[in-house]
């Protein structure tokens, strides 16, 4: 089953520039693990607008999405990483979104 992961995510206040930098880690970290590409979004109106991201990733299965979450979370640079991103997040919500079907709705 094809997911897509949404990860909203708000900086706390004052923590934008560092949020900068630890994004440019990650993106290291994710081209390491061969992690799917992923596209990077602001609000424009609605939720939290101010110093808030979402993160949307498109995911073959959620077997991929664990496994390789499993490599991440066994590579210590990762777990650095985490840590310092930890004291730049307010909040981080995690959605995983299934695409339905004509049929799988009944539409057809």
């Amino acid at each position: 089953m094809k997911a897509k992961v949404v990860e909203k995510v708000k900086f706390a206040p004052g923590k934008w520039k560092e949020a900068g930098e630890l994004m440019k880690e990650f993106k290291k970290m994710s081209e390491k693990h061969n992690f799917p590409p992923y596209r990077i979004y602001t609000y424009i109106s609605g939720g939290d607008a101010v110093q808030t991201l979402s993160f949307v990733t498109d995911w073959d299965s959620l077997a991929d999405m664990e496994t390789l979450m499993d490599k991440m979370y066994a590579d210590p640079e990762t777990m650095q990483m985490m840590e310092k991103w930890a004291g730049v997040v307010e909040s981080h919500e995690v959605s995983i979104l299934k695409e339905l079907t004509p049929q799988e709705l009944g539409m057809e």
